[in-house]
């Protein structure tokens, strides 16, 4: 683009296309979406000033570029606007044609993002509450981002704060009823519910297939870069497990996002999580008193008293982390990080 550039990018938004910057290439499904989507505004005319969202989706950000439409057909403006993007590298992805994938927005853009493949990082920003554990003490409270990759695992549990480093001797592994599950076996796990739960259950009988199961799902849909498919299925299973108790309508008291609520009770104490099922990624997480006089540490806890809580507030892939802070301490493999769910099994 020479010295026609001007005359092209002459439409909102152009600057943010300017310094996108070169990209990978997008995946032949999503260039289809954009040709289908270009041939369908050159079809015929349109009602005057209607604006059009569409979505010009740019791994690991997404920018939103509003097209004005008018009663004249512009079929040169809209292809070259289009042409623009493929050639930076940029997923030209309309609401309107999802290359197959059903679903509200929200659903088609996730879908959409990981056909373009899987980013080496999974970044899980998240806020925590816990109980005091001793009589007088304050609760806690933090905000921690950490960034997991298949060797490594980086914290900040403060938004400016020092960046830990975690290393691995062994490549990263979510525990499932203690069935381990690697990074790379999301990719092979079946999508089917039935099979699934086999796979992940195992041996496992009773009460441990219940919890484990329900804990480890949380950490799929919440800490793992599980596709679209999987989540869904793993969904499935969480509310299969015998027990629980579904309902709709549930609302993150942290992010005010709302779900499907998911709850189970065992040994005195009840965990409800929440999911967002467009996405079926884990909202949030809360650890409840089951009955009176439930132990918390010396504390005594009331039916219904909140003794934790996680809020996922940012769930996302990732293609770059930053370094560890040069000053900043390892955190021992075998201290937990602060913010453990109490150990109810």
């Amino acid at each position: 683009m020479t010295g026609n550039e001007k005359d092209i990018l002459d439409f909102p938004g152009a600057d943010r296309l300017r310094s996108a910057g070169r990209v990978a290439p997008p995946s032949p499904d999503v260039i289809a979406a954009a040709l289908a989507a270009v041939r369908q505004a050159a079809a015929g005319p349109v009602e005057e000033n209607a604006v059009e969202s569409v979505e010009l989706e740019r791994e690991p950000v997404a920018a939103v570029v509003p097209v004005r439409k008018w009663r004249r057909r512009m079929p040169v403006l809209v292809s070259a606007a289009a042409v623009v993007a493929v050639a930076l590298g940029v997923a030209f992805q309309p609401w309107s044609d999802s290359g197959g994938v059903q679903g509200s927005p929200a659903t088609q853009r996730t879908a959409v993002r990981e056909r373009a493949g899987t980013a080496p990082y999974w970044k899980v920003r998240t806020f925590h509450y816990e109980r005091a554990y001793h009589k007088g003490g304050a609760a806690l409270t933090w905000e921690e981002t950490e960034w997991l990759g298949r060797m490594t695992v980086r914290s900040r549990t403060t938004p400016d704060g020092p960046i830990k480093d975690l290393p691995m001797s062994e490549p990263m592994t979510f525990k499932v009823c203690d069935q381990p599950v690697s990074w790379d076996d999301l990719e092979k796990l079946p999508t089917d519910p039935a099979a699934l739960r086999n796979r992940l259950v195992g041996k496992a009988t009773g009460a441990d297939a219940r919890q484990g199961l329900f804990n480890g799902i949380e950490d799929l849909l919440s800490r793992s870069p599980a596709g679209l498919p999987l989540r869904k299925a793993l969904f499935k299973v969480l509310t299969d497990i015998p027990g629980v108790r579904v309902t709709t309508g549930g609302k993150s008291e942290m992010t005010s996002r709302v779900g499907t609520a998911v709850e189970i009770e065992w040994d005195g104490w009840r965990r409800r999580l929440i999911v967002e099922t467009d996405t079926f990624r884990a909202v949030e997480s809360r650890d409840t008193a089951g009955r009176d006089s439930q132990p918390w540490g010396t504390v005594k806890l009331r039916k219904g008293e909140l003794a934790s809580q996680t809020s996922y507030i940012e769930l996302a892939p990732a293609w770059e982390v930053p370094k560890p802070s040069p000053t900043a301490g390892r955190r021992s493999s075998g201290s937990p990080a602060p913010g453990g769910k109490p150990s109810a099994g």
